[in-house]
């Protein structure tokens, strides 16, 4: 007999499939052809109408039928087991993925040739100019990109204040511009590894340690996300917090949860899409502790508005609202502009797939037009479609109320930049957990005899797998063209240029060069580039340069000393130099 819960599932899925292929073929004929009130239309329009409603009923009732197939199947049906290895063995293998993972992001993060990002780099000023005080927080926010007349979000102090720190550890340099980023990835290496050991079965949070450590996107995101990624461990600890008070049937872990979370809120707008997903998971029927799925969310939504609050409490002269981003970059914006409901349709039927199964748009986020999760991504729609067959499971609840929020957020986030890996960087562990489930899954559909000849080999697989995904990011991504375009590398190309001959005398920047004025003084203030000497030249030197645009003929008395090009030879800027009282 067909359970209820697999049947209202099956309807989900079968709905999805049909919406995502409804929408696909509207945008394949254009809406034109399908809404042209011309009557000698008629006919064709009916007929395209007609094939696109064939087109998605066939394919909502495929795929709900191989859903009600698949999930009487013993993928679906079997328990995850162990992974059967000895636990020594586990432990090692957790801690070579997570040395290796650390070591693999930590060796090259100060010398890569990544660009600078403008909302990053020009963090520098406003985290120098903090005292390390209450004061700092009388408005608890700033504006990014700082030093623009007109900045699209803002950045809380806390984050700030972490920057702070790293610039007088390891001074203004790139390793103290990104050694936050460093430590918070690694540091979710061992927050991933905990929340899937919380989860799974024994082996579950080794091998999600060994996913995230080899994960391209993380890896990416430990190199550059700067708030993105110190999100990720703070998502960790608050799904602990709520695994615990689920377990326990008290309020206390979840208040921990909510304040974790909270905090991230003062990192990145984001969190707030984690907190839905994680207020989800708190109030999911609980075997255990049926009743106190109140309780859980009152108390997460206590410590999560208690930690958040100065951001609204303390405001004093801000210039931004701390949620301007999201009002000015929507799907109601979008569809306002468009006058058409297309936009919500397209970023929903998207979002249905994303972030995992789609590329990233954006050469800064990944690499671009690569399927984001790779081989990866077979466990992970297991996994997935696992917990659509069993709801009721603690993981399950867990994976479907991320996954929920996440839609939901990038519904409302529109179709602007989608799918956002930066964004959507938090989903990263849940992503190792999802992977590291789905491999649990097919080890457990083994015989008993091999059981612990297909660990090994799952093992190696999601070794090798890592291993292609760290070269990408390490060697691919960084040296691809779509990379630095869109981190508008230019600006980095020119402030390193003035860093450089500031060496020899004076250095002076036309207006006006690359994207960001801002960013190009602040590689050149800061000296961000591992080959430009310590330190500038004194004033007072016999000769002076000026950095104009490409083509700009001298000045008399003046000569071209360098053209900044690009690796692919493209002009960037023209270097001209003199010697004072030439004439």
């Amino acid at each position: 007999m067909k359970s209820p819960r697999r049947g209202n599932a099956a309807v989900l899925v079968g709905f999805s499939a049909a919406f995502v292929t409804a929408v696909t073929a509207v945008r394949r004929l254009r809406p034109g052809p399908l809404l042209d009130p011309d009557a000698a239309w008629a006919a064709p329009r009916l007929l395209l109408g007609l094939g696109v409603a064939v087109a998605a009923a066939a394919a909502g009732a495929l795929a709900a039928a191989l859903f009600l197939a698949w999930s009487r199947s013993r993928l679906a049906t079997e328990p995850l087991a162990a992974l059967p290895l000895r636990r020594a063995t586990i432990a090692a293998l957790a801690a070579a993925a997570l040395l290796a993972g650390a070591a693999a992001r930590a060796a090259w993060i100060a010398t890569l040739p990544i660009p600078f990002l403008e909302d990053e780099v020009n963090l520098l000023a406003p985290a120098l100019a903090l005292s390390g005080g209450p004061a700092d927080f009388a408005d608890s926010v700033r504006p990014i990109p700082y030093g623009r007349p007109d900045p699209h979000e803002v950045i809380g102090v806390a984050y700030l204040e972490i920057l702070r720190a790293s610039l007088r550890i390891a001074g203004s340099t790139i390793l103290g511009l990104r050694l936050p980023t460093l430590v918070a990835g690694i540091l979710s290496l061992a927050t991933a590894g905990l929340l899937a050991r919380a989860l799974l079965p024994s082996g579950g949070g080794a091998l999600a340690v060994l996913v995230l450590a080899g994960l391209r996107w993380h890896a990416i995101l430990s190199l550059s996300g700067f708030q993105s990624i110190v999100l990720v461990p703070l998502c960790d600890l608050a799904a602990l917090g709520i695994v615990a008070a689920r377990r326990r049937g008290r309020a206390l872990p979840a208040a921990a949860a909510g304040a974790a979370i909270g905090l991230g809120a003062h990192f990145y707008l984001s969190a707030w899409a984690a907190a839905a997903g994680l207020a989800g998971f708190a109030a999911w029927p609980s075997e255990a502790h049926r009743r106190a799925w109140l309780a859980r969310l009152a108390a997460f939504a206590a410590g999560l508005a208690v930690v958040a609050a100065p951001l609204f409490l303390l405001h004093e002269g801000r210039t931004i609202a701390y949620f301007g981003r999201a009002s000015r970059h929507s799907v109601v914006r979008e569809i306002a502009y468009q006058k058409s409901a297309l936009p919500a349709l397209g970023v929903a039927a998207d979002a249905l797939l994303a972030p995992w199964f789609l590329p990233d748009p954006e050469g800064r986020h990944d690499l671009e037009g690569a399927s984001r999760l790779g081989l990866v991504g077979i466990p992970v729609a297991i996994a997935l479609v696992r917990a659509l067959a069993r709801p009721r499971a603690e993981l399950s609840a867990f994976l479907l109320a991320t996954a929920a929020a996440a839609f939901l957020a990038a519904v409302a986030g529109g179709a602007a930049g989608h799918p956002n890996g930066f964004r959507f960087g938090y989903l990263t562990s849940t992503t190792a957990i999802a992977a590291s489930a789905g491999t649990l899954a097919l080890v457990s559909l083994v015989p008993s005899a091999g059981r612990r000849a297909a660990a090994l080999a799952a093992v190696g697989a999601l070794a090798v797998a890592g291993v292609v995904d760290l070269r990408q990011a390490l060697a691919d991504w960084p040296a691809r063209r779509a990379t630095f375009d869109s981190f508008h590398g230019e600006d980095t190309l020119i402030g390193r240029a003035a860093a450089r001959w500031s060496a020899y005398g004076g250095v002076s920047v036309a207006p006006g060069l690359g994207r960001s004025d801002a960013t190009i003084a602040t590689v050149a203030r800061y000296r961000l580039d591992v080959s430009a000497p310590p330190s500038p030249f004194p004033a007072t030197t016999a000769r002076s340069f000026r950095i104009v645009a490409a083509g700009t003929p001298p000045s008399e008395g003046e000569r071209g000393v360098e053209r900044v090009r690009d690796a692919w030879g493209r002009e960037r800027a023209l270097v001209l130099g003199r010697r004072s009282g030439a004439s």
